[in-house]
């Protein structure tokens, strides 16, 4: 009679009462059974590349401030602008890159382990429904979103996180499942959508609740990241089954809109917040900078006295005292009788008097 032999090793197999033989030895089923679970806990980061990729760059971005003195726990604010967060003046300024790097930045610890579970969790449902680019470019857009509504409530506020990205995803996810033509079963699909309207509305009262004693979350970054991704999710979810070329007329399309948003409130606020970005480069002790800015303000804006006294105090520091005092005098034609400009000049001709 001839013995059952392992498909893997060639070796003789048991056979039991009823005649039946496994297929593996004990042996090479116990490696099988191993290599599955280091599959089964690394497979995840292979299968789900653009959920990986935005992770590490958060996580990136962290350990790198970590590293430069910024903190732990909690960042300092100075840091957190070095690293690109989106602060108003500065964004509406001219640095709309800002946009961007302030969906990868994090207050500290705690803010940035929260947002990368829930990106870790959504990023990986959105890649199965709605693919790998697909997911990077409603992070991405959503996140744009999201700042552009923070500063456009609030120009002078200070925004960091990638909560709005992640609620983009949440947003996507909820009208691609509920309203789109993906490949999942009814039940599925009641169950996702019950899941993203309780992780959205939780999070929303969570954040209302916060602000109301005080804490730091930004409900109108996760809006407006929400709203971006909702705008997304419908036909990313209507075409997933049909020509990618549809998906990317859609990230064009919302682009184009976010860019638009932008344009409106550049336009809007723009002149707003000169003085703290003036004052921002004066901390760098960036001079050359600081009063490039002013020039280019004060063109636009001669009527603007102030911008003069302003400018000829830094020209005074500089010890240029003959631009300081060209400075004083253009001002004071503007009005005769602002009190800061007289004292101004009145104390540099002081000064070279003696």
């Amino acid at each position: 009679m001839t013995m059952p032999k392992c498909l893997k090793c060639g070796d003789e197999l048991p056979v039991n009462e009823d005649g039946g033989a496994p297929v593996l030895c004990d042996r090479c089923a116990g490696r099988a059974t191993s290599r599955a679970r280091v599959s089964i806990r690394t497979g995840s980061l292979w299968q789900y590349p653009t959920t990986t990729l935005l992770t590490a760059i958060n996580l990136a971005v962290f350990v790198g401030m970590v590293l430069t003195g910024a903190g732990l726990l909690n960042f300092n604010g100075q840091s957190l602008i070095a690293w690109g967060a989106n602060l108003g003046p500065l964004t509406i300024g001219g640095e709309y890159w800002r946009l961007v790097t302030a969906g990868f930045i994090h207050g500290g610890l705690i803010h940035l382990a929260f947002n990368m579970w829930c990106l870790w969790s959504l990023g990986q449902l959105s890649e199965r429904l709605f693919g790998r680019w697909q997911t990077f470019a409603i992070y991405m857009l959503a996140g744009v979103g999201g700042a552009l509504l923070s500063i456009a409530r609030n120009p002078q506020t200070f925004e960091v996180g990638a909560s709005g990205a992640i609620f983009g995803i949440a947003g996507a996810l909820l009208a691609g499942v509920k309203f789109g033509n993906l490949s999942i079963s009814a039940g599925e699909k009641k169950a996702l959508t019950s899941s993203m309207i309780f992780f959205v509305g939780m999070n929303f009262l969570l954040g209302a609740g916060m602000s109301g004693l005080g804490g730091n979350i930004d409900n109108m970054c996760h809006l407006g990241g929400f709203i971006t991704g909702l705008l997304m999710g419908l036909p990313m979810g209507a075409f997933a089954g049909r020509h990618h070329l549809y998906q990317l007329a859609t990230v064009l399309v919302t682009a184009l809109v976010l860019s638009m948003a932008g344009r409106e409130l550049v336009q809007k606020e723009g002149e707003h917040g000169y003085a703290l970005r003036v004052g921002l480069a004066l901390q760098q002790k960036n001079y050359s900078k600081a009063i490039s800015m002013l020039e280019s303000y004060i063109s636009s804006h001669p009527e603007d006295y102030s911008a003069y006294s302003f400018l000829g105090e830094i020209y005074e520091q500089l010890q240029m005292k003959n631009k300081a005092l060209d400075t004083y005098q253009k001002g004071l034609k503007i009005n005769p009788d602002d009190p800061t400009l007289k004292q101004d000049l009145e104390r540099l001709q002081a000064t070279e008097s003696k």
